[in-house]
């Protein structure tokens, strides 16, 4: 199988390499990642590979652990995709290079190597290339795989190469998994226990913002509320839902009068329906940022806000789950150290909202006196939730496999 896999990668490289070096050559940054002629001319200690934007954000957590620990380490990084490789270049610090991945081709991964010359390879998730893993062992290089993860169908699929796949396997140094589930589905496949790691899921372990005073104050004044008034933040809206938010609204204002509620919908192009309803209702509102004080509903009308608004909110709602949309992402309020309150439609962040729930960082509401129920017990201190704090870092899945990464790197 790996054989076949080889010719047939060897054959379609030789049919498309004068086209894609013509692409190179005119300045494509994709094809001269693919050809690896985008990578640093100093050798790496960390080459770390991520599939797309779910996984350069898993290794974005790890490399703030690494860096922090170990400021002068030399980072490399690639993605298969376009907007993986894009969301590197606007999440990471500047001084980790990055490129998109190379071709999975025995003479371009071996340039790539020989050009790299990483003392670790770190590999997010479920990214199984042949040749990176047959060059990489040929030159003694310790792979790590970490948040790994394999679902019941991709098991099914991999059984019809399990020897290929146990070979491939072979040459992994060690293996971090999100859950025991995901652990034995790889050790269906002959992988060695003790080379194992239930870790947990790295996409929980972003650090906490910063949350200073100074800082929330400004937010807050730009937003029209002051210190006194209890924020009410809802981001990334659809439609229908921000009915539900002003009648949980209309329903609290004469019991909270300092209660203010922030409505962030998930497309600007939708404002002017907002401002409509807004209207209609008789609801009083401002516009982010027009210099007043502000009685009830601030409107937002740019892009680009919602963690400062997070940071500066008593608490928080995620759009796309109280209507058939699958959610948001519900852990930006809980990074930025605010509790959560979401819908039950949550089949796009189903594992997320099991953490927000289990930490006790937020809960889940089904209907507009859930919610109303909810905020009122917020505001009057009878609903506690905890915050994500620092110390959550130094024991999540990222500290164990960034602990073991470092200390690897002091063996190698």
């Amino acid at each position: 199988m790996i054989f076949l896999y080889m010719a047939l990668t060897r054959l379609i490289y030789i049919i498309i390499y004068p086209w894609a070096r013509y692409q190179a050559a005119r300045g494509q940054d994709m094809w001269r990642g693919r050809l690896g002629l985008d990578l640093p001319s100093q050798p790496v200690d960390l080459w770390m590979h991520a599939a797309s934007v779910g996984e350069v954000r898993v290794l974005g957590n790890l490399i703030a652990f690494l860096l922090k620990a170990q400021p002068q380490l030399r980072i490399h990084v690639t993605a298969v995709t376009r907007t993986g490789v894009e969301m590197a270049r606007s999440l990471l610090p500047r001084r980790v290079s990055i490129s998109c991945f190379p071709l999975d081709v025995a003479p371009v991964m071996g340039t790539s190597l020989n050009r790299l010359r990483p003392r670790l390879m770190v590999v997010a998730e479920t990214e199984i290339w042949p040749n990176l893993i047959r060059e990489l062992s040929k030159r003694g290089v310790p792979i790590i795989l970490v948040n790994g993860r394999m679902t019941e169908c991709s098991q099914r699929k991999y059984r019809y190469m399990a020897g290929t796949l146990r070979r491939l396997l072979s040459s992994y140094e060690r293996f971090f998994f999100k859950s025991e589930a995901d652990r034995d589905r790889f050790l269906s496949f002959g992988l060695p226990v003790e080379r194992t790691v239930v870790a947990g899921d790295m996409k929980f372990d972003a650090p906490p913002a910063l949350k200073s005073k100074e800082w929330v104050d400004e937010i807050r004044s730009e937003v029209g509320v002051g210190a006194e008034h209890f924020l009410f933040v809802a981001g990334s809206t659809r439609p229908g839902e921000e009915t539900l938010l002003l009648e949980t609204y209309d329903n609290l204002r004469n019991k909270h009068p300092h209660l203010r509620l922030v409505l962030a919908p998930r497309h600007l192009e939708r404002l002017d329906e907002v401002r409509r309803l807004l209207e209609e209702r008789r609801t009083p509102y401002c516009l982010y940022g027009d210099g007043r004080e502000c009685e009830a509903v601030t409107l937002v009308d740019r892009m680009g806000l919602l963690n400062d608004l997070y940071l500066a909110a008593d608490l928080a709602f995620v759009g796309g789950t109280l209507v058939n949309i699958g959610g948001h992402n519900i852990l930006e309020p809980v990074w930025a150290r605010t509790p959560v309150v979401f819908g039950p439609s949550i089949e796009n962040v189903s594992e997320a909202a099991e953490y927000v729930v289990s930490k006790n960082y937020g809960v889940m509401v089904r209907s507009t006196d859930e919610m109303t129920d909810l905020t009122s017990r917020v505001i009057e201190g009878r609903a506690k939730f905890a915050v994500k704090d620092d110390d959550d870092l130094a024991r999540s899945a990222t500290a164990l496999a960034g602990g073991y990464i470092l200390k690897r790197l002091t063996d190698v």
